[in-house]
């Protein structure tokens, strides 16, 4: 701890600052408390932060634009959370009056932090599943959900992948299909759901915008989609098909995905049949590279049997750069362009004229204004950890918000679909106005689905 640290609160009253309790702070976390401690600014609600990690040097140094925001900041340097979850004495006094618990760490601390939650009577708020294991191919349910009954009992909530994709795919997709559902259309059927997703860097050098592992984890999961109402397995990169993005030249090649919306849409909505994710980009590209000259073989070494092929590349493929060097390629022009879309496509067919008509619901998320961060506190930020940091700090922020003001509304586990159907209009618009206000343009379009 530094000596600069703000002490520890005591007690808290209804004049104390908000508290929220980040564990990590990584390349996401970092611009989730930033944009957290913006939205509180404009909002004229006091706020507090206290920051786990196992590096605080390197945290501090994530927030290196935004040292102004240390003097609210608590950094604790822990080697394990586990004390934490145990209700050590002294980090129970630290956290006492929390109202939010962030995991910015990994998926595994999804569940420990949501049991911390309900002990403190906090909301939690993770941005991904830990959902690459054998129990959930078995019961297509994250493992979140096995605290529901607990969290609901003790009147709070665990927003679970939340973020950019999964979280803000999830709250515009569920917010459309409610509506939908909510019309009372004559004999309407939602026929399917497509999700595809662009993440694409142009760049003079190899640039991660999020940990390659991450897409190894993927990958060796295989692509799954849900097609007729069964769950099907597919090859990687295999039933490839092209999508014309927003902003883009032309069409981009897209690969089915196993990725929580998948799950989360057909938990939310069961009736609809088909459900695909599918992803491209150049970042997609390179990884399809790799597993196509099979460096992704879990083939062992000749000359040593202990080692796959697999585990070499993991081992020698350059991680995430460091917040410094990322703004530094982007200010010397290394960086030249780069874009994250994320464009849903909503099959939909009614009566209409004793006739059926299909038509095609459009709508999405783009961010493409990476350049615009030179300057800001976000720079050095990835133009990945960027719109996933503020779509989940948005989200979170005006959920609490509610949450606060109405209490027992937001209870158990909550996802981005959920949050379509429980919060009020002017919660759910503000979410949509506080996205584009943080330059992340959202887009939507109707057109007829007969072929011409």
């Amino acid at each position: 701890m530094s000596p600069t640290d703000p002490p520890g609160s005591t007690a808290s009253g209804p004049c104390d600052p908000l508290k929220i309790v980040f564990f990590g702070l990584g390349a996401v976390g970092s611009n989730l408390l930033i944009c957290l401690a913006e939205l509180a600014e404009r909002d004229d609600v006091p706020v507090r932060f206290v920051v786990y990690t196992i590096d605080p040097a390197g945290a501090r140094d994530a927030l290196f634009h935004a040292e102004r925001l240390f003097d609210r900041i608590r950094f604790i340097g822990l080697p394990d959370f586990a004390p934490i979850f145990a209700g050590a004495a002294a980090h129970d006094t630290e956290i006492a009056g929390a109202a939010l618990l962030v995991n910015a760490a990994l998926p595994e601390f999804n569940c420990p932090i949501i049991e911390l939650g309900i002990r403190l009577g906090a909301h939690t708020v993770d941005l991904a599943a830990e959902m690459y294991n054998e129990r959930t191919d078995r019961t297509l349910t994250f493992a979140q959900y096995d605290h529901d009954a607990a969290l609901r009992e003790r009147g709070v909530a665990a927003l679970i992948n939340q973020g950019i994709s999964p979280g803000v795919t999830d709250f515009l997709i569920g917010g459309c299909i409610h509506e939908l559902l909510a019309a009372g259309r004559y004999e309407l059927e939602i026929e399917r759901v497509d999700l595809y997703l662009l993440e694409d860097i142009e760049a003079d050098s190899v640039v991660f915008s999020w940990s390659p592992l991450t897409a190894l984890d993927e990958l060796a999961a295989r692509p799954r989609t849900l097609i007729d109402g069964r769950m099907q397995v597919m090859a990687p990169f295999g039933m490839a098909r092209y999508y014309a993005f927003p902003n883009e030249p032309r069409p981009t090649r897209q690969y089915p995905l196993y990725q929580e919306e998948l799950l989360s849409l057909h938990r939310a909505f069961p009736e609809i049949p088909t459900i695909g994710v599918y992803t491209g980009g150049s970042e997609v590209e390179l990884v399809k590279a790799l597993f196509q000259l099979n460096l992704l073989s879990k083939q062992t070494l000749p000359d040593q049997p202990e080692l796959t092929v697999e585990a070499m590349v993991r081992a020698i493929l350059p991680g995430m750069q460091r917040p410094r060097r990322i703004e530094e390629l982007l200010r010397n022009g290394v960086i030249r362009r780069t874009h994250f879309c994320a464009a849903a496509e909503i099959r939909v067919s009614e009566t209409v004229r004793n006739d059926r008509q299909t038509v095609v619901e459009t709508l999405g998320l783009s961010y493409h204004r990476y350049q615009g961060l030179l300057g800001s506190p976000y720079a050095g930020a990835t133009y990945i950890s960027y719109p996933t940091g503020v779509g989940a700090a948005i989200m979170a922020w005006h959920t609490l918000q509610y949450a606060r003001s109405v209490p027992g509304e937001i209870v158990g586990v909550v996802t981005g679909e959920d949050l379509a159907r429980l919060l009020p209009r002017a919660s759910a618009d503000a979410i949509r106005r506080d996205l584009v206000a943080w330059d992340i343009d959202l887009f939507q379009s109707l057109r007829d689905a007969t072929e011409l």
